[in-house]
């Protein structure tokens, strides 16, 4: 009888320290998430000043445009638009923006793993061209080739002006045997309308593609290479055909055809360079 008194008596200390443990978790837990929603509304009622909500920022150097004394270098924030990306003549990006996209791509294709494409196009005799006719010739042949660049890419393609005549275009999601279709279609329209208004120009082009073992830094290497080998290639071309003669023909040919023209005998004439002797009357 005592034995079983006292497993009874120890059955029940158990259950009440058992159902002190879980009321001990549960008020903790109940705790927990109070001071967690505490924290999330506290964060929700604090105004957070996004980047695009305010005015931006803009970098002053030097003299002021305003004709006040100059500031040194200061961050100071304008009403006003952000200073423009875009080359002024051809309606490009410029080169720093250009470089910016560029590493945003590669930042996207090592992560995940999707291929782009780099494709340099150069204006081969632009120099020429404008020690002939002058710089305001050029600007008006710059902004067509721009265009033609960019009605013929996607949307999400990007087009900049990376130096005087050299123009990047960026072909994200695009292998390199797609980027070809591209290349050829553009080579194609714009060594088209050149030739159409006598412009001794012509498009050297330059194509690579990156993946995510191989950098856009590589890729866009490997596209300037591919642009200069046809740079040369169009010199040595041009070097050939202003050595080769003129198809006339020469004064010394053409004087020999002429005296061979005039010695040829007819049908009733005699061997060549002998006279025929007049035959003597027969009285």
């Amino acid at each position: 009888m005592t034995e079983n008194v006292a497993i009874l008596l120890a059955v029940l200390v158990g259950a009440n320290v058992l159902l002190l443990l879980i009321l001990l978790g549960r008020s903790w837990t109940q705790r927990r998430r109070s001071s967690r929603r505490d924290a999330l509304d506290t964060i929700s009622s604090t105004p957070v000043a996004l980047p695009s909500s305010g005015p931006r920022p803009t970098v002053t150097t030097g003299a002021s445009t305003t004709g006040s004394a100059p500031t040194g270098g200061s961050l100071s924030f304008a009403d006003g638009p952000a200073p423009t990306q875009s080359d002024p003549v051809s309606g490009a990006l410029l080169p720093g923006e250009w470089h910016r996209l560029l590493a945003d791509e590669d930042a996207r294709i090592q992560r995940y793993e999707r291929p782009a494409t780099v494709v340099l196009v150069e204006l081969d005799g632009l120099d020429g061209f404008v020690s002939t006719l002058g710089q305001d010739a050029a600007d008006r042949v710059l902004p067509a080739v721009a265009a033609t660049l960019t009605r013929h890419a996607r949307a999400v393609d990007v087009v900049a002006r990376l130096g005087p005549g050299r123009f990047g275009v960026l072909l994200p999601e695009t292998g390199e045997v797609e980027a070809v279709n591209y290349v050829e279609r553009i080579r194609g329209l714009c060594e088209l309308w050149l030739e159409s208004g006598a412009i001794a120009m012509r498009l050297a082009i330059g194509w690579a593609s990156s993946s995510s073992d191989r950098t856009m830094a590589d890729a866009y290497s490997e596209a300037q290479e591919r642009m200069y080998s046809e740079l040369r290639r169009s010199a040595r071309r041009g070097t050939v055909e202003s050595a080769e003669p003129p198809e006339a023909a020469e004064p010394v040919e053409a004087a020999e055809t002429a005296e061979a023209a005039s010695t040829e005998p007819g049908p009733s004439e005699g061997r060549p360079g002998r006279k025929k002797s007049a035959s003597p009357s027969v009285a």
